[in-house]
């Protein structure tokens, strides 16, 4: 990876990839934490659920980890579902790098049952994804192969 970089963040929709790609990336750079997303939220953010607000506040936290880790000379591998302007604006600033990973909904809505249930807050289903104008994005649409070579090329 790129010496700038002190981090890297997945975000992307349920089922795109990012807990694959996060593990992938953490055997590959030594000194690293995963941060998991479904993790932070079963051990730390178990008061909140899944609005717009509370998916707010979840990733607060974990670009707060992702803080800790660096000064503590960790590099931080983050994975969410959600995303904000200010939060990516925030990651860039410290020089965490972030990632939206891509996968055809047809592909993920049939492995992922909260795509099929009548689950509310749902970002892809119920909630649109804000456009971020994304300049870093991963579609993980063929196989795990050139999936994990694409995560190569970006952290060579």
């Amino acid at each position: 990876m790129s010496k700038k970089h002190k981090g890297i963040w997945f975000y992307g929709n349920a089922g795109t990839g990012k807990s694959i790609a996060s593990k992938f990336i953490k055997k590959k750079i030594k000194n690293s934490i995963l941060l998991d997303g479904d993790q932070i939220r079963k051990y730390i953010s178990f008061d909140l659920g899944y609005s717009i607000k509370e998916r707010e506040i979840q990733i607060k936290r974990v670009y707060g980890l992702c803080k800790i880790a660096k000064q503590s000379n960790i590099f931080p591998i983050a994975c969410t579902v959600y995303m904000n302007t200010k939060i990516k604006k925030k990651l860039i600033n410290q020089n965490i790098l972030p990632i939206k990973i891509n996968r055809d909904f047809d592909k993920i809505k049939n492995r992922k049952n909260i795509y099929n249930h009548k689950m509310k807050n749902v970002i892809g289903k119920d909630i649109k994804n804000p456009n971020l104008r994304d300049k870093l994005e991963i579609t993980n649409n063929q196989t795990i192969k050139k999936f994990y070579n694409k995560l190569t090329k970006i952290i060579s």
